[in-house]
């Protein structure tokens, strides 16, 4: 049995290879990241007692949609909070406007001392709530400037920088709603990286981040600039594209497929060599958004099952 103090010193040490393993890849030392370099530099100090007893507190290191639940509910209280701040100082605002004292008339008709005792404590009042009430407007410029902030960075998935799934729900709503009842040129793209599992089974989850940041970049080279790209889930992406024919669509996607089967990511001595599906869906009239992705899905589906590294157009 393992001595307390040395299993310490050993968590210790493991702990500080690990960030700095995780430092000179230039990978933020985010848990999931850590936990997986954690282990993995545990297992090469073939350590039995230690690599179980990390396994077994596996969840410390976990980050799931709770974190991401918590983060957006405290980002809307944030908000809420702000706007009556906000709310609460307009009205303080209003109050001291109705009932600002006018000394210069009332020093003109009162001049004993003892009046002008009582003006002067009202005059250094009123100027005391004023003062406040700018200090207060100071306050919510710099907190409004902190939540705009905040809301963009809500809005990109945190490892590959594109847009994120929350961001293209907000989006395809607004999309519909402005075109309910019409037919449009509107077109769902969804991508998902071939055979990713095998790039984590083989070389690892900070491989895998790295190969999909990669994959991310090319993606975007390939679109015209301006073009949202999402993040829909794991290795899936989706591009919205609108005013434009089928047979422009069809050139992006030939030109992203191509791009990425051409092109691979150098890391650690291997060479990773990555294709992609995709599947398209065009906007029908009376469409939904949650019927336009299950076309899209499908055909998605359909491409891997005819080989993958294809397309295929959802009826």
């Amino acid at each position: 049995m393992t001595k307390k103090t040395d299993i310490a010193k050993q968590i210790a040490t493991v702990g500080e290879s690990s960030f700095s393993k995780l430092k000179d890849l230039n990978i933020p030392p985010y848990p999931k990241y850590y936990f997986d370099t954690f282990m993995d530099q545990l297992t090469q100090t073939n350590n039995k007692e230690l690599i179980e007893l990390s396994k077994k507190y596996s969840y410390l290191f976990a980050i799931g949609e709770a974190e991401h639940s918590a983060k957006d509910v405290s980002f809307e209280l944030a908000k809420s909070s702000l706007s009556e701040f906000e709310k609460s100082n307009t009205h303080l605002k209003s109050i001291s406007s109705k009932n600002l004292i006018d000394i210069g008339a009332i020093k003109n008709e009162y001049d004993d001392v003892d009046t002008q005792k009582v003006i002067d404590s009202f005059k250094s009042f009123q100027d005391q709530i004023l003062g406040e009430l700018n200090k207060a407007d100071g306050t919510i410029k710099q907190l409004k400037l902190e939540v705009e902030r905040l809301e963009r960075e809500s809005h990109i998935d945190p490892l590959t920088k594109v847009y994120n799934r929350r961001v293209f729900k907000k989006d395809i709503a607004e999309i519909f709603q402005a075109i309910e009842g019409k037919e449009v040129d509107l077109f769902l793209i969804m991508l998902d990286a071939d055979d990713f599992k095998d790039i984590n089974d083989s070389y690892g989850h900070i491989a895998g981040d790295k190969t999909l940041i990669f994959l991310t970049k090319l993606i975007q080279n390939s679109l015209r600039k301006g073009i949202k790209v999402y993040r829909y889930g794991g290795e899936e992406f989706v591009i919205l594209l609108n005013r434009t024919t089928i047979e422009e669509v069809k050139s992006s996607i030939c030109r992203i497929i191509k791009e990425i089967a051409s092109s691979k990511l150098l890391y650690k001595g291997h060479d990773i060599h990555l294709t992609i599906s995709a599947g398209i869906a065009s906007h029908k009239k009376g469409d939904t958004p949650e019927m336009l992705l299950e076309r899209a899905d499908k055909a998605l589906y359909q491409s891997k099952k005819d080989g993958k590294n294809c397309y295929r157009v959802g009826c």
